[in-house]
């Protein structure tokens, strides 16, 4: 899956030297601490809330087993987006995209490895001199989810290689996994980060009942994800163009500098890194592997 979506973003915005997104809108200290601040997300519409959703699959062989489990992938998807008041309505999806909109109208595609990599050339802007470069960093990603573009791109070879079981028996974890992808995906398209992102914000990895949040890494043929009311509070809000949305709006849609004030106008931290981990354990004299009983991410 994605894994460390944002922070591979930075990678390629620092190794490729891509494009960088349109100037935010320059507010003024206090008017930005206000609205960036998760103290007071103001009053949030949690009526019903509808979204047009184009799901695309490509008719390049490589997607023959997608094409197979595609309508009950999307059944499931529909039914986890009905519990956070999110309904999701599937209108006909070309090669070519309709008319897309943040909020209002959203795209997946499924595509062959040369489809999904000429489109993440084209939506990260990579000149040609610099795709080699790109291929280094993304070898083990299949997917990327593209706020500004209200689209999903998912390589469904990578994916099905990197991830799905070849056995017949396994069909059912399979379409569990693949539909945990979609939900994932458009959870970063309905204005989520990752539950990994920070450590002291109120969104946890696992429930208190051990069901793994769906924005965090440990979905992985899954046949339960949940998520906490305050996902579902950030949701509505980005829906109904409140505070969330104009956050977004605040920063041109790009999620990084989204993330950047966030985490500065909320006190957030982000977690250590594994060699910071393994910095504490030799200075308290319990110097572990890395994977040594660790409770690490898996792939997400």
């Amino acid at each position: 899956m994605a894994k460390h979506f944002w922070g591979v973003v930075l990678i390629l915005s620092l190794v490729l030297g891509l494009a960088a997104a349109a100037p935010a809108r320059d507010l003024p200290p206090p008017e930005e601490a206000a609205l960036f601040s998760y103290g007071d997300l103001g009053k949030v519409d949690l009526s019903p809330k509808q979204v047009e959703l184009e799901v695309y699959v490509s008719p390049s062989p490589e997607l023959a087993a997608c094409r197979r489990m595609i309508a009950q992938v999307q059944d499931q998807v529909q039914q986890f987006y009905a519990r956070l008041g999110v309904y999701l309505v599937y209108v006909p999806a070309g090669p070519k995209p309709g008319p897309l909109a943040p909020a209002q109208r959203l795209r997946v595609e499924l595509l062959s490895d040369k489809e999904w990599l000429d489109k993440s050339f084209k939506a990260f802007d990579v000149a040609p001199p610099l795709r080699l470069r790109f291929l280094q960093v993304c070898r083990d990603k299949c997917a990327y989810a593209h706020l500004p573009l209200s689209v999903v791109h998912i390589s469904f070879k990578r994916f099905e290689q990197a991830q799905l079981s070849a056995d017949p028996k396994d069909e059912s974890l399979n379409r569990n996994w693949l539909a945990n992808l979609l939900c994932h995906e458009l959870g970063h398209l309905l204005g989520l980060y990752h539950a990994h992102e920070f450590v002291n914000d109120p969104i946890p990895v696992r429930l208190p009942d051990k069901t793994p949040n769906f924005m965090s890494q440990k979905i992985a043929f899954k046949k339960t994800m949940g998520f906490v009311e305050f996902q579902r509070l950030l949701i509505h809000s980005y829906l109904s163009k409140g505070k969330v949305y104009q956050q977004y709006q605040a920063v041109n849609f790009d999620p990084l500098r989204y993330l950047e004030l966030v985490k500065l106008h909320n006190g957030y931290r982000e977690p250590l890194s594994q060699m910071a981990k393994m910095a504490q354990r030799v200075k308290k004299g319990n110097p572990k592997t890395f994977d040594d009983g660790d409770d690490e991410d898996d792939d997400d």
